[in-house]
């Protein structure tokens, strides 16, 4: 019998709730742990799920058998929760952004190397089934080539904007829309 991917989830809001979805229905995967410096709702999810839950990533770490962490922490605190969990010798999901600057970005993948572990980015959209649709449509000969076109999205989403020092920049997330196609 193979053994089951053990994982934590650090950020227990709308994203992290998905990763623990995710977790709990996939085979080869159990949730051991979730983290959130909420106390109320991180004991209200760990008992949801059946898990144990923590404030504190490096204590989940030191407790907690762990091969996965997924990191769904509010962007400016990914890099702090990803290299915690690095230097814990454990693999990385962390939802985009990856770090909220290059050099973080650089950090991180510097420390994934020399540990030999594996750190990857979910672009939960690439898999959003309107996405999926429209890049089907678009890959049909009869498409033709595409000479322009219109993307509008009405992802609402709670986040304190002061979080995103990019929030309101020209430009700011087409980038990434851009590459779903």
């Amino acid at each position: 019998m193979m053994n089951k991917i053990r994982a934590a989830v650090v950020g227990a809001g709308i994203y992290g709730r998905h990763h623990m979805n995710a977790y709990r229905h996939k085979p080869d995967t159990v949730l051991v742990a979730i983290c959130d410096t909420d106390i109320e709702r991180c004991d209200d999810l760990a008992m949801a799920y059946g898990v144990m839950g923590y404030t504190r990533l490096d204590v989940l770490l030191q407790e907690e058998a762990i091969d996965v962490v997924s990191v769904a922490t509010p962007d400016p605190y990914h890099t702090e929760s990803i290299l915690t969990a690095l230097r814990h010798g454990k693999h990385v999901l962390a939802e985009k952004p990856l770090a909220t600057s290059v050099r973080e970005c650089e950090l991180i993948v510097e420390m994934a190397q020399q540990r030999d572990l594996l750190v990857g980015v979910d672009f939960h959209k690439r898999w959003d089934p309107a996405v999926m649709r429209i890049k089907a449509e678009l890959d049909k000969p009869e498409a033709g080539r595409i000479l322009r076109g219109h993307i509008s999205m009405d992802d609402v989403i709670s986040v304190p904007t002061e979080w995103l020092d990019w929030a309101g920049r020209k430009l700011s997330g087409v980038v990434s829309r851009l590459t779903l196609l």
